[in-house]
């Protein structure tokens, strides 16, 4: 049986449609002689009209058929596209049965379509298919700018949520959408609850609900799916979330490598200050970097940072270019505690000093904002990931 058959004039006939889609009444094909040429769309064989003793219309081929798909499709299959059918007509959309592809590589069991070119495939499958089959289906029909739905009835599917599908149950005799639908709580997805049929129809038709792919945890669900179905809002909250993880994990790792470059910079200083220790000449520097202005107001502010319980004195490490001519401020164990007055030039000072991770202390604020501007553009090269001189 089916609900389609082509007439040589009037073209497709849909026995679901009160016209038959094309302005006929059905008594105009139904038990009329001479009987009215109809042809099977699927294998050309010839038909006719006939209604069951349920009252339902259909299209039966004569005697002496070939092999046909739509022949071969059981009286439940045929019941479950025709309600597909109503719910899409019941959202406002065109509905049409047992529509094939302009290539014939695929037929679409309803298509629901709008004026504006939007097309949606609603799928019946109740037989046995394999996740690989229906994927390739799925694919065909979206390579023609089709989208598609599976429904099934059945208890136990194994391709459900490999492609955009739903399993359906009957309750108070209607058919409902029991699974895999879902919600966003903010940490994972738990199941929605059970819509009926022409709901969920309404709903993935005007998009909101949409297949996804989840990539957060399910909890709850009756099985883990590949796709779920998903308001739009829980899609991008569940973005969102994924969006934050990133950029937290981001930070962590960014501050992990602050550190060890913290660390490794900080070991480079207190080299520089045992090797400039062990030259002699180095002391009158480092007494005449002492006597610069301000650089006492300096030594109690670095002093007063740690409460008075370290000796703050100038390094005899001063003019070593990564302090970028400023004066190194140390421990008695000559560990870097802070730079005075570094200048704002080219060199290799940029780097080292964003990575030290210490106190600059400037003698006037003209000098500290000089000096904050020229580290700005370092830290953006930097972010950026590309090596620069300074201009």
């Amino acid at each position: 049986m089916s609900f389609t058959a082509v007439h040589p004039d009037r073209g497709r006939l849909d026995a679901s449609l009160p016209d038959l889609g094309c302005g006929w009444a059905w008594e105009a094909v139904h038990r009329v002689r001479p009987p009215v040429l109809l042809a099977c769309p699927e294998c050309g064989h010839g038909m006719h009209a006939k209604v069951s003793s349920r009252g339902l219309r259909f299209f039966a081929h004569a005697p002496g058929a070939p092999t046909c798909t739509l022949a071969e499709e059981s009286m439940a299959h045929h019941l479950l596209k025709l309600e597909l059918a109503q719910a899409a007509r019941g959202a406002g959309w065109l509905a049409e049965l047992e529509v094939s592809g302009p290539d014939g590589r695929w037929r679409a069991d309803v298509l629901a379509s709008t004026a504006s070119g939007r097309r949606v495939a609603l799928e019946a499958q109740l037989a046995s298919i394999t996740a690989d089959d229906i994927r390739a289906r799925t694919e065909r029909m979206s390579a023609s700018s089709v989208r598609a739905c599976w429904f099934s009835d059945r208890s136990r599917i194994p391709w459900l949520g490999a492609v955009p599908s739903v399993r359906l149950a009957r309750q108070d005799g209607g058919l409902v959408v029991v699974e895999p639908m879902a919600r966003f709580t903010g940490a994972h997805w738990s199941p929605e609850p059970s819509i009926p049929l022409a709901q969920f129809v309404d709903r993935l038709l005007t998009s909101r609900l949409i297949s996804h792919a989840p990539r957060t945890p399910q909890r709850h669900m009756a099985r883990p799916v590949t796709r779920l179905w998903a308001h739009p809002k829980c899609v991008l909250a569940e973005a969102g979330k994924l969006r934050d993880e990133e950029k937290q994990q981001r930070a962590v790792q960014e501050e992990q490598e602050r550190g060890e470059r913290r660390g490794y910079a900080r070991q480079e200083a207190q080299f520089a200050e045992r090797t400039a220790r062990a030259d002699p000449d180095r002391e009158a520097l480092a007494r005449h970097s002492a006597r610069l202005p301000g650089i006492e107001q300096a030594i109690a502010r670095v002093a007063a940072r740690y409460l008075g319980r370290r000796r703050v004195i100038v390094g005899w490490s001063v003019g070593d270019s990564r302090y970028a001519c400023g004066v190194p401020l140390v421990n008695e164990h000559g560990s870097l505690l802070a730079v005075f007055d570094p200048l704002p030039q080219p060199g290799p000072c940029p780097a080292f000093l964003l990575d030290v991770g210490l106190p600059l202390i400037f003698p006037t604020e003209e000098r500290r904002e000089r000096f904050a501007q020229y580290r700005a553009v370092s830290e953006r090269v930097r972010e950026a990931g590309y090596s620069a001189d300074p201009e």
